[in-house]
C-alpha cells in the first residue's frame, strides 16, 4: 500500500475503538494526517511542532534561517547605533517582528567578539538584584569576575546584598569596557515591566551597561511617564514595516527549505500558489505573526484535501479558495 492507503487503514482501525475517548481518538487522526503529509512534501517531522509555520507553537524561538530581512532600513539603523555604542528603543506593535530580530541580536552578536550580551527572561517579574545579577553573570561567563573582597557576602560570584550588587556591576562594566567590548542588556516587553525595575535599568545604563529595549508604543509612553530621564537616553526606531508579497513568498519558501533540511538559496515557494500568497497579504496586512498563524491554517487545511481526495501530493496546491473547503475528517 503507498503512504496515504496505510494512513487511510491506521485511521479506520481508530475509528472502530472508542476507549481512548471521542476528542483523543480525533487528535490522533488529525496528528497522523499532518505529520504524514509534511512527510510527503520532504520532511521527517517527529511531531506537528516540526511542521512549517510552527515556530511560534512550541517553546523554542524563531529558527535563524527563517528570517526575512524586509525592513532593511530598520536593520541599517540599529545596527549603525549598536556600532556608536548607543541605548537602543525598537518600538512597534504586537506581532510586527521585535521578538524576531531580538534573538537574531542575541544570537549574532553573542558571537561577535566586541560584545558581551545577555538579556532578561521575565522582566515582568525581575527585581533589581536579579537585573544586576543576570548582568553579572553574563559577564562572568565571558571571563570577568568581581574582586570578592570588596563586597560583606558573595555567592557564586554575585554579592548578595542589592546595594552591593549595584557596585559590582559598575566595577564590572569598567572591566568590558576598558577592554573595548560593549557589555549589551536585551530587555523584551518593555510595556510590562515594574516601575521599580526602571530606576535600576538607568543605573545599568550609567554604569555603561548598553541597552537594547524592545516594546509597543505604549511600552515607549510609559517609560518616558515614570522614568523621563532613561527615556531621553534612549534612541528609538518606531514602527517596522510589515511583509510585502514578496517578503511573505520568502518566508513560506524559507519555512519549507528548513522543514526539508535544505539551505534556501532564493528559490520561490512551492506548494503556495502566487493567488494565495497575494491573498495572505490582504488578509494580514503583512502583519508577520497573522502571516505565520495563516500560513499555519492553510498548510493544515491543504493536508486534509490531500488526505481526503487522494491526489499525488505534488498536485495539491495553496489557492485562495481552500480556504473556503469544508474542513471535514472524512474522505
Amino acid at each position: 500500500m503507498n503512504q496515504l492507503e496505510e494512513l487511510r487503514a491506521e485511521d479506520e482501525g481508530r475509528s472502530a475503538s472508542t476507549d481512548e475517548g471521542i476528542l483523543l481518538d480525533q487528535l490522533e487522526e488529525v496528528e497522523s494526517r499532518l505529520l504524514a503529509f509534511g512527510e510527503g512534501l520532504g520532511g521527517n517531522p517527529d511531531d506537528v511542532t516540526d511542521l512549517p509555520f510552527t515556530e511560534e507553537a512550541g517553546l523554542d524561538h524563531m529558527p535563524e534561517p527563517l528570517y526575512v530581512r524586509h525592513d532593511t532600513e530598520m536593520l541599517n539603523q540599529v545596527t549603525s547605533w549598536l556600532l556608536q555604542d548607543q541605548h537602543i528603543g525598537l518600538v512597534s506593535p504586537y506581532g510586527t517582528g521585535k521578538s524576531a530580530f531580538r534573538e537574531i541580536v542575541l544570537r549574532d552578536l553573542d558571537k561577535h567578539d566586541d560584545f558581551v550580551v545577555t538579556h532578561l527572561d521575565n522582566p515582568r517579574e525581575t527585581t533589581a538584584r536579579s537585573l544586576y545579577q543576570t548582568i553579572l553573570e553574563a559577564a562572568y561567563a565571558a571571563g570577568y569576575s568581581v574582586n570578592p573582597g570588596r563586597y560583606s557576602q558573595v555567592r557564586n560570584g554575585i554579592p548578595w546584598a542589592t546595594v552591593e550588587a549595584k557596585e559590582a556591576v559598575h566595577e564590572i562594566v569598567g572591566r568590558v569596557r576598558e577592554d573595548g567590548k560593549t557589555l549589551l542588556l536585551v530587555v523584551d516587553e518593555i510595556e510590562v515591566l515594574t516601575a521599580d525595575l526602571l530606576s535600576p535599568l538607568q543605573v545599568a545604563g550609567d554604569a555603561g551597561v548598553r541597552l537594547f529595549l524592545t516594546g509597543t508604543p505604549e511600552g515607549k509612553r510609559r517609560v518616558a511617564e515614570i522614568r523621563g530621564t532613561l527615556d531621553s537616553r534612549l534612541r528609538y526606531y518606531e514602527h517596522i514595516d510589515p511583509f510585502s508579497p514578496d517578503d511573505i513568498a520568502e518566508y513560506i519558501a524559507r519555512s519549507l527549505a528548513y522543514f526539508r533540511d535544505e539551505a534556501y538559496n532564493g528559490q520561490a515557494p512551492d506548494l503556495f500558489t502566487r493567488e494565495a500568497i497575494e491573498d495572505i497579504h490582504e488578509r494580514t496586512e503583512g502583519n508577520p505573526r497573522e502571516v505565520r498563524i495563516e500560513c499555519r491554517e492553510l498548510f493544515t487545511r491543504a493536508a486534509f484535501v490531500w488526505y481526503r481526495t487522494g491526489q499525488d501530493i505534488d498536485r495539491i496546491q495553496v489557492t485562495p479558495e481552500l480556504r473556503h473547503r469544508r474542513f471535514g475528517m472524512g474522505y
